[in-house]
């Protein structure tokens, strides 16, 4: 078919058009992907706070590039005020799928603002984010498609690690399927708007009509050819370059071991006490980007070929439709009436992906569950490898591994029994409403067998806790013999994090027991466990990005685990979920989070972990609505790109992000988890305690960290256990949750309290609490309010310049003693502590000459007690180290004192023990 020639002027827009994009638009694209790609934690191990920094940096580069000229319309930069502001609001969130639907938005703005190929390229840009935002939120909601993408990292890798001549085990992560996800989308926007190869076009009136070259026909009026037309092959050349490239990615990765041997040594500075910061060079820097960087390298192959693509190829003419035209022609539509049909495909296009958005999300990622365990029955297996002690005074057997408290987290939510069994008799199982297998390492009778799985099938809730293989004498690990009828099976494995206890390193999935957790602070207290293998139609509940299988259980045995190649790394799954007849079974792949010093982080998870298997709601792995999610997502993008318009994408990600965020907090609110101390009855503990880890707190946050870490609380959270109470780190300081605790203690804060909770504490307080704080000088400044409504002060050092108050003299670490007698304990840091109120007792106090100087004072408040330790680390393992005894002994005397109702304790006599001021060799009696 021959077209007529276009006038003159068409003509000039014609040859405008096809000019080649801007450098500034391929700048901004690849800027836009990089973006992308950092804010879906794509690119490598990077912490929260460096992958938001590296994906604002990406977003001003796009925006600079991108910045429009010659416009000052009000309107024009409203817009690209607005997109960045939601842009940066939106990447600050915790969820990867909105950081990356931040980046639509953002581009989105840069579009609309823009005209000719720099907005179509933004546009395009926008598209690929709103596909890889939508492919991020189904592998978190819909696990089958988490196991296809993990699956095909899986074969791309084998694949990688054939042609490198050494074996490469990856999945999704380090498989790069966020890459290819990414410049798939990128690539099809590519043959889309590019000019067919051999053809130009040519204008009738305002719609170009492609035309070959040299006879002036379009393709379906030429002959037909054998063989591949040009554009097929340039499509074919560029695909074949995107797969090539990504493989040169995954062959860099598999030679991971053999570029970190051809490095310089490491280099360390000479041993000194408990320095652990090594020399800088750049050969200890790059040892350590490999592997767990390595992405980085793809995002610059893939980044580098889309802009050799797009800066190489004729692109579409880009008509702009006159806007007096324009708006006559929307006046003539008013006066029309428009038919039915074209008023419900208007209304599709326009309303359509926000409404499709919603509907995802709350199929996706609306998990609503129960806050407690009232009226229901938990059964353990008494038989495994596992005690049920707990700390005690004067006794250390079994007390850091043993599952003593978890009887008592149990109550505290409600529950009507926790019954321990012998045999899992049929009366045990016959009214259970969860039964938990912790570590079972003995063969299992056939008949065992037999009822426990009936009693699943008949709709009961199975946990089963594996740990790393155990194979000693006639004890063996026989958690995987309960698993046998499932697609859930415990490696022989050790899953070893890169981060320490898996933090900033979790990928968790849409379910009730997680939706709104972080992976801040160990919240699921997982630490050194075995990997889970699964396969449809089990289903991933938590899996470790950044981390490796390492075979057997040396890893634990030895405590010294490296990566080595051909282990599996990365996307480890920790935990998962398999419905079997009726009922349901979770596995655990570590036993840490219902330990004794694995419950004060993990009971938000455990508590709501068995919450859910005892309640067993509605989740959103259940495949009704994996499927309609799947559905959802493929028809929401299919409307935005099938009439593709800048406000659309930036109103459709906004509204995906608002009813996302509102989707996880009520999933988080919902299944927040209250104990209550007044639910405790037959556990052996008196009350709660909390530590506040709601205010950055000045210690290390993981309360099962080896008691030679400096800063941290392991042996504290201890101490506290022996004195009868449940501890547990408060997420935070609401008045319902105090409300159910004895015990409050706060150790320095960096982030003051608000108003509602210094007005929560002093309800706390007023009603019989006790609340404690450990506070030095130089951290007091965020705890100076709270302390005031007490009438307490720590005076703040270094006092700022001209201020006219006295410098607080610091009191180091010296020995104190309690009252008169012969008992000393040792200050870490020790600072003044100041207090006007009447009837406030002194309990260490020092005199020199007439000046007197209290390190710590308590007094009533109420019906309860308000104490302070004017000493940051006190209640520190490095404290406790340089005298274990005296720093137990200590702290049963000072809570006889300071906790109302309790019994005054002294020191037995003739136990004159004084502290050392060096540390004392650690003491390993208490391990299993």
């Amino acid at each position: 078919m021959t077209t007529a020639p276009a006038n003159d002027d068409t003509n000039d827009a014609q040859e405008e058009s096809c000019a080649t994009v801007p450098t500034s638009a391929i700048v901004m694209l690849v800027a836009g992907m990089a973006a992308a790609w950092f804010a879906a934690g794509s690119t490598g191990l990077l912490a929260h706070p460096l992958q938001h920094a590296l994906t604002w940096l990406a977003l001003a580069v796009a925006l600079v590039a991108a910045w429009p000229q010659n416009v000052r319309s009000f309107g024009t930069w409203a817009i690209l005020a607005g997109g960045t502001i939601l842009g940066l609001l939106f990447t600050a969130s915790a969820i990867p799928t909105v950081n990356v639907l931040a980046i639509a938005v953002v581009l989105a703005a840069i579009a609309q603002v823009n005209r000719g190929q720099t907005a179509r390229m933004a546009m395009i840009a926008a598209l690929g984010a709103i596909v890889l935002a939508s492919f991020r939120f189904a592998c978190s909601s819909i696990p089958t498609v988490w196991l296809t993408a993990d699956g095909l990292g899986w074969v791309l890798g084998r694949l990688a690690g054939s042609l490198a001549g050494c074996r490469l085990e990856v999945g999704a992560t380090f498989g790069g399927i966020d890459f290819l996800v990414l410049t798939a989308a990128i690539y099809i926007g590519w043959i889309i708007c590019t000019v067919p190869q051999g053809t130009v076009p040519v204008f009738a009136g305002t719609v170009p009509v492609f035309v070959s070259a040299k006879t002036g026909l379009s393709p379906s009026a030429r002959p037909a050819r054998i063989g591949l037309s040009p554009s097929t092959r340039r499509a074919l050349w560029v695909a074949a370059a995107i797969i090539a490239g990504h493989f040169v990615y995954l062959i860099v990765l598999a030679y991971s071991e053999k570029l970190l041997a051809i490095l310089p040594d490491v280099v360390l500075p000479p041993k000194s006490g408990t320095s652990r910061v090594g020399l800088w060079t750049w050969s200890n820097g790059l040892r350590t980007l490999i592997p767990w960087n390595v992405p980085l390298l793809a995002m610059l192959i893939h980044g580098g070929i889309v802009a050799a693509t797009v800066a190489g190829s004729p692109w579409k003419p880009i008509v702009e439709i006159d806007p007096e035209k324009l708006k006559r022609q929307k006046a003539r539509e008013e006066k029309e009436e428009v038919p039915g049909s074209v008023l419900l495909k208007g209304i599709l296009f326009h309303f359509g992906p926000s409404l499709l958005a919603v509907a995802a999300t709350l199929l996706g990622a609306l998990a609503i569950n129960q806050r407690d365990l009232k009226d229901k029955k938990i059964v353990a297996y008494e038989k495994g490898y596992l005690n049920w002690l707990k700390p005690e005074y004067d006794s250390s057997a079994g007390s850091l591994y043993g599952y003593g408290m978890l009887p008592a987290l149990v109550e505290s939510l409600g529950a009507k029994k926790f019954v321990k069994s012998k045999d899992l008799s049929k009366e045990d199982l016959a009214d259970a409403d969860v039964l938990l297998l912790i570590h079972p390492d003995e063969p299992w009778p056939k008949e065992t067998l037999e009822r426990v799985w009936d009693y699943v099938r008949g709709g009961g809730s199975l946990l089963v806790v594996g740990e790393t293989t155990i194979r000693e004498g006639k004890f063996a690990s026989s958690f995987n013999d309960v698993l046998q009828p499932l697609s859930m099976q415990v490696r022989f494995d050790t899953a070893v994090t890169r981060t320490g206890n898996w933090e900033q390193s979790y990928e968790i999935m849409s379910h009730p027991a997680a939706v709104g957790l972080d992976d801040l602070r160990n919240r699921f207290g997982i630490r050194l466990g075995s990997s889970i293998r699964t396969h449809w139609p089990a289903r991933p509940t938590l899996v470790g990005r950044w981390g490796w299988s390492d075979p057997g259980s040396d890893a634990v045995l030895t405590g010294g685990p490296s990566y080595d190649a051909g282990e599996q790394l990365g996307d480890l799954v920790l935990a998962a979920e398999q419905s079997f007849g009726r009922g349901r079974v979770f596995v655990l792949g570590d036993a840490s989070p219902l330990q004794n010093d694995g419950l004060p982080n993990a009971f938000p998870f455990t508590g709501r972990l068995l919450s859910y298997l005892a309640h067993r709601p509605s989740s959103p792995q259940a495949l009704w609505r994996q499927l309609l999610t799947l559905a959802t997502l493929l028809a929401m993008v299919g409307l935005l790109a099938g009439r593709p318009a800048a406000w659309q994408v930036m109103l459709t990600s906004t509204v995906m992000v608002v009813s996302l965020a509102c989707c996880t907090e009520v999933g988080y609110w919902t299944g927040r988890v209250l104990p209550d101390s007044h639910s405790i009855t037959t556990a052996g503990v008196n009350s709660i305690a909390y530590v506040d880890a709601s205010h950055l707190e000045a210690y290390d946050s993981d309360s099962q960290a080896n008691p030679k870490e400096n800063h941290g609380i392991s042996e504290l959270m201890r101490t506290l256990m022996r004195q009868g109470y449940l501890p547990l780190l408060a997420p935070d300081l609401s008045p319902d949750r105090l409300a159910g605790c004895g015990l409050l203690i706060s150790i320095a804060p960096a982030r003051e309290f608000s108003w509602a909770e210094r007005d929560a504490v002093k309800q706390f307080v007023s009603a019989g609490g006790t609340f404690l704080c450990l506070v030095g000088a130089e951290e007091s400044r965020a705890s100076e309010s709270l302390l005031a409504d007490f009438e307490f002060k720590v005076p703040h050092s270094p006092v700022p310049p001209g201020k006219s108050v006295d410098e607080p003299e610091p009191l180091g670490a010296k020995l104190g003693r309690m009252d008169q007698s012969n008992w000393q304990y040792r200050f870490y840091a020790a600072w003044p502590v100041e207090c006007n109120a009447d009837g406030a007792q002194k309990w260490s106090v020092w005199t020199e000459g007439n000046n007197e100087r209290a390190v710590i004072v308590s007094r009533s408040e109420g019906s309860g007690t308000v104490a302070v330790i004017g000493d940051t680390h006190f209640g520190s393992n490095e404290n406790f180290r340089m005298g274990k005894d005296a720093a137990i002994h200590f702290w049963r005397w000072l809570f006889s004192r300071i906790v109302p109702g309790q019994k005054e304790w002294n020191p037995p006599p003739g136990t004159n023990v004084n502290p050392s001021m060096e540390p004392a060799e650690e003491d390993d009696s208490e391990e299993d």
